[in-house]
């Protein structure tokens, strides 16, 4: 946990091209990925104001990040069923 834990966020500019984040408006399984961009959203956007952030809220839709790498490689990574702290491992994970 803190400011260790969040210095992924200021390197993710240079490593990613896109961070789409898709997930239900309502459903109790996307609450962790609804809590984490509600929480964490402005601080993205602050440490790497050039990267598109992406927010894709859909009904019925399960809970998922997506990063686009150079080149036109995608990785996704599910965030279904998890709490904003797994949301946040998962996307860290997902964009090293």
């Amino acid at each position: 946990g803190g400011r260790a834990a969040m210095a992924w966020r200021g390197k993710l500019a240079g490593a990613v091209a896109e961070l789409r984040f898709h997930f239900c408006q309502t459903g109790p399984g996307s609450q962790g990925a609804r809590d984490f961009v509600k929480a964490s959203y402005k601080d993205l956007k602050l440490k790497n104001p050039q990267l598109p952030i992406l927010v894709r809220e859909c009904s019925g839709t399960q809970a998922k990040v997506w990063a686009r790498f150079g080149k036109g490689v995608e990785k996704s990574a599910s965030l279904e069923g998890m709490d904003a702290a797994g949301v946040d491992k998962a996307v860290q994970a997902l964009v090293r």
